[in-house]
């Protein structure tokens, strides 16, 4: 005789298919489909293991960029194992404001490639709270195309031609976050080295070392206080893509993602979440930050910063998996709406 299953069980599984209404700075508006498959590795009431979730995308922007992509986090029984995963592939036109936090808002120009990446990421739990974890990195750029005697033409060592980054390496991370979509308390910290050698196949020699701090702490019913601290740095040779990119959707908002490009860059945003009415949050935020190549090149240069606030609209109300619209402003080159989803972290 077979055992009869849980009834939770078999509806753990919640799919969710959308069209896609996306907008940012980098792409203006896009249109497409996306795919979501939130679900538990095992029954819906288990409090010892987080909601997993799979989304897929497909759209195309005012900018004639097209994206493809899958974003994963699925969390194993009990989060003895936790793997997330980014893969896509674009064909993504660009700006190009030259490298360097002293670069003008006006010395824009345009550039386009078409990119492969694929970044899985695997982590084991080896305390309470405590996972260490293994890394890789692929990404392949081709058809790159940009402006013959402009400032990308005349930056060395940035990837002119077809190239292949391919590295691996290690994370060590904390983290008590109490949800995955919209933690009301809990510390997230992740430090990460992937090593880029021709050994693995890439054209590059470069160590990329990133750090990800955020603290959640509700401090009235379901109001809550989020930061983050982030920081991102190459020690070798990076090309465009590697290079840390300042501002965007999941950084310091109002600015264009790459607005500002150098070897490192750190960011702070702080961010006070409060309820409305029935599915609906609010959001104010403030973003700082600066990219540099050398130590002393942050003296030399203005701190960038933004501010702005937004909405929510919880898609899935128990998990609090949320549509987001938020704005960003700095000064009048530098101002962003972003309508996507889920949080900036």
């Amino acid at each position: 005789m077979y055992a009869q299953a849980k009834p939770d069980t078999l509806k753990r599984v919640k799919p969710l298919v959308i069209p896609v209404l996306f907008r940012s700075p980098e792409t203006r508006w896009a249109f497409g489909v996306a795919g979501s498959l939130s679900f538990k590795t095992t029954f819906p009431g288990d409090s010892t293991t987080r909601l997993s979730n799979i989304q897929g995308i497909v759209m195309e922007t005012q900018r004639h960029q097209n994206i493809e992509a899958i974003d994963a986090t699925v969390y194993f029984p009990q989060e003895k194992y936790i793997l997330t995963l980014l893969t896509s592939h674009s064909y993504y036109p660009d700006y190009y404001w030259g490298i360097g936090p002293n670069t003008k808002d006006t010395a824009r120009e345009r550039y386009s490639f078409e990119q492969i990446h694929f970044n899985p990421h695997l982590k084991k739990k080896i305390a309470k709270d405590f996972f260490a974890g293994f890394v890789y990195e692929y990404q392949k750029l081709y058809h790159i195309r940009y402006q013959q005697g402009g400032e990308f033409d005349h930056t060395p060592d940035i990837g002119k031609s077809d190239y292949v980054v391919s590295g691996a390496g290690g994370s060590l991370c904390y983290d008590t976050r109490n949800a995955a979509f919209w933690p009301t308390h809990g510390i997230y910290a992740q430090l990460m080295a992937t090593c880029f050698n021709q050994v693995l196949g890439s054209q590059y020699n470069d160590v990329k070392l990133t750090t990800d701090i955020r603290w959640f702490q509700s401090v009235f019913i379901k109001h809550v206080i989020a930061m983050q601290f982030y920081t991102y740095s190459n020690i070798g040779e990076a090309p465009i893509r590697e290079l840390a990119a300042f501002g965007g959707s999941n950084n310091v908002r109002g600015y264009y993602q790459g607005r500002y490009r150098d070897k490192n860059m750190y960011s702070y945003v702080a961010e006070y979440r409060a309820p409305l009415f029935w599915r609906l949050s609010a959001c104010a935020f403030i973003g700082m930050g600066n990219v540099y190549r050398k130590t002393h090149d942050l003296v030399a240069s203005d701190l960038k910063y933004s501010y702005g606030g937004g909405v929510r609209l919880a898609v899935l109300k128990k998990e609090r998996l949320n549509i987001r619209m938020d704005y960003g402003y700095y000064n009048r080159h530098n101002k962003g709406l972003y309508f996507t989803v889920g949080e900036c972290f």
